[in-house]
């Protein structure tokens, strides 16, 4: 595990929710960030966390991206200057789909020598947050996004294809994120007003 870490994105706006979906809470109480948060830990060290400061019950690294809410993308080269140099590897997860770390493992054993791997959909589309990409080659891509803003996350991917990049059949459900209210709900997420 030493040398697997994680972003886990977590500065949008939520517009489509209405409220801030990532403090929306489970029926055990815990927040939805906090859930996905402490599964990523589970597999991976570090874990950095790009997004505003919340309390949280298990350490991560902060990051924000610059500037604040400018996307996947800029939050992806902000937690990137976070990792540790010993990282090799990295998982790059959306703060809202608390089953995407299940997929990790299964993704980081695929790659061998690939530059990614990453779910495919139900829609049949690839899924860069829901990831793991080799370090030296994502920061090679990255360096030229500059602050990211603004950019579509989907860029590392295209990017990174000369290099191999892996498809694996999302049978986790690991892609499944929340967007509005009913999806809260069938990811087992109370709704009531305020998440609390």
């Amino acid at each position: 595990m030493g040398d697997l870490g994680a972003i886990v994105i977590a500065g949008g706006a939520a517009t489509r929710f209405g409220s801030d979906k990532l403090a929306t809470r489970d029926h055990a109480g815990r927040t939805l960030l906090e859930v996905t948060v402490r599964a990523a830990a589970e597999v991976a060290d570090p874990v950095v966390v790009v997004g505003p400061r919340v309390d949280l019950p298990v350490p991560v690294l902060w990051a924000r991206e610059e500037p604040a809410g400018s996307g996947p993308c800029a939050a992806l080269v902000a937690g990137l200057a976070c990792l540790p140099a010993d990282v090799t590897h990295v998982a790059v997860l959306a703060g809202d789909a608390p089953r995407g770390a299940e997929a990790v493992l299964a993704l980081r054993q695929v790659m061998d020598d690939a530059a990614a791997a990453t779910v495919v959909d139900e829609h049949g589309r690839e899924q860069p947050m829901t990831a793991v990409y080799a370090v030296a080659p994502l920061r090679e891509v990255a360096a030229s996004y500059g602050d990211g803003a603004g950019m579509a996350i989907r860029q590392a991917l295209d990017d990174l294809r000369d290099q191999t990049v892996v498809a694996v059949i999302d049978r986790w459900g690991a892609a499944e994120d929340v967007d509005v209210a009913e999806d809260a709900a069938r990811l087992g997420f109370r709704v009531d007003p305020g998440g609390s």
